[in-house]
């Protein structure tokens, strides 16, 4: 008869064997499922790059849509441009080398992008427009904004109801054109309309609070006067807003953004601004990640994608949440 000691050392070596096959399996597993998706498919990598992330609608629609892209199994790496194009590009370039298989492209400058998104498209990367429109159609398979000429319409619909003429003081953006839409719909409207108004000064400011305020402060400074102010987007519109509370003006100015921001609501609904034109942060992200799982499963797509705006203003801010972007 086998001795004891014989079957135990048979069964340690059996049981090392089975426990070496288990994890020989767990291994080949994990790395199958690191680079499988939910649907069994290869992972799929997204590239996100935005033209800057200081402004929270931003960090909104990334989110957003990064919960989508996350939820199906697939990787999402976002960056930051910082408002510079040749950042940009050059982070475009890095998806590119990396082999990513879309890129979703926030532009800095709309016609300073189109070398990196040719390459892009070169080497058979999908590319979707996000919140900004590029020059050149060709070089994505579509884009998603808000109807951003009709949030400058609205917004000057509301002034000419407030004010029989103004001095306007105009917030800019001019390398992005959804900024420039916004200010060319508001002009388009109070001249359709005929109604008398004094450009006091064009400022571009990026869209950023941080350089909207002490442009607004040096203008005041050189006594500039004006009676209302049209920023492109809500950071801008509440940096001329701290530069004329501090000189004491802001009671006398109407202030006009574009956003919905939480921090405009509560300035509206304190009757310091007077109205944005909200856009929904939320329903964009939603929208680009359809889009973007449509083109990836290889479906046609529109080539633009416009999502409606509306005004909120003192008058019907009751009817929103003021710590929400919806």
């Amino acid at each position: 008869m086998e001795s004891m000691k014989k079957r135990k050392r048979r069964l340690t070596r059996a049981a090392a064997a089975v426990l070496a096959i288990l994890l020989a399996a767990c291994a080949g597993l994990l790395v199958y499922s690191r680079n499988k998706n939910i649907q069994g498919e290869t992972q799929k990598k997204i590239g996100a790059v935005y033209m800057t992330m200081n402004n929270p609608y931003f960090n909104v629609v990334n989110e957003k849509i990064k919960s989508v892209v996350r939820s199906r199994g697939d990787v999402m790496v976002t960056r930051d441009s910082a408002l510079d194009s040749e950042m940009q590009n050059r982070q475009i370039e890095a998806f590119v080398q990396d082999g990513v298989d879309a890129i979703l492209v926030n532009a800095v400058d709309w016609i300073k992008v189109e070398p990196a998104l040719a390459d892009a498209r070169a080497a058979g990367i999908l590319v979707i427009a996000v919140d900004a429109l590029v020059r050149d159609s060709s070089l994505v398979d579509g884009s998603i904004i808000s109807d951003n000429y009709q949030a400058g319409v609205l917004c000057a619909k509301d002034l000419m109801l407030r004010r029989d003429s103004g001095r306007i003081l105009f917030l800019i953006q001019e390398t992005n054109r959804s900024a420039v839409d916004r200010i060319q719909g508001f002009k388009d409207t109070l001249d359709a309309a005929g109604w008398p108004y004094e450009v006091v000064d064009e400022l571009d400011c990026k869209g950023q609070l941080e350089i909207a305020q002490p442009l607004v402060e040096q203008l005041l400074v050189d006594g500039a006067q004006m009676d209302v102010v049209m920023g492109l987007n809500d950071p801008s519109a509440l940096g001329a807003m701290a530069a004329l509370d501090a000189a004491g003006r802001l009671p006398d100015v109407l202030v006009y953004g574009v956003d919905g921001a939480p921090e405009a609501k509560t300035m509206i609904y304190e009757k310091r601004m007077t109205a944005t034109a909200a856009q929904s942060p939320l329903q964009t992200g939603e929208e680009t990640a359809e889009l973007l799982y449509k083109v990836l499963d290889g479906r046609e797509i529109p080539k633009e994608t416009v999502i409606p705006v509306r005004l909120i203003t003192q008058e019907n801010i009751g009817l929103f949440n003021l710590s929400s972007w919806e």
